[in-house]
């Protein structure tokens, strides 16, 4: 990576700071709505661009017209997309496993899902 990508990259999360001191985590509750938030949008995202990733590969499949260099790239694109897929359904759950890390048997996370305001 450029020293200018990762100079950028830097400020950008040096902005977000402040963002994170004033997230106020009093309890776990907070703890496991924060994550659950996190892997939906991250969830959300990911399987937007597998969308794209899957049109894409249909799209080089229809336009190869037999060439085999053309179908590779569409055979890869479409099993990246499909991983995608499978990523982004594994996000959505991810609240069920920090749930049980963090506050082991004794925790309920409809409890802490259902203060939501």
């Amino acid at each position: 990576m450029s020293r200018k990508f990762l100079t950028i990259a830097g400020i950008a999360l040096l902005q977000l700071t402040p963002l994170a001191a004033l997230a106020q985590i009093s309890d776990i509750c907070d703890v496991i709505n924060l994550v659950d938030t996190a892997a939906t949008w991250f969830g959300i995202v990911v399987f937007i661009v597998a969308l794209i990733a899957i049109l894409y590969a249909a799209f080089l499949f229809l336009t190869a017209g037999g060439n085999e260099e053309t179908t590779k790239k569409a055979r890869t694109t479409l099993l990246y997309g499909l991983i995608g897929i499978a990523i982004a359904l594994l996000a959505l759950s991810s609240i069920t496993f920090v749930a049980a890390t963090i506050g082991g048997d004794q925790f309920n996370v409809d409890d802490c899902i259902a203060q939501v305001p």
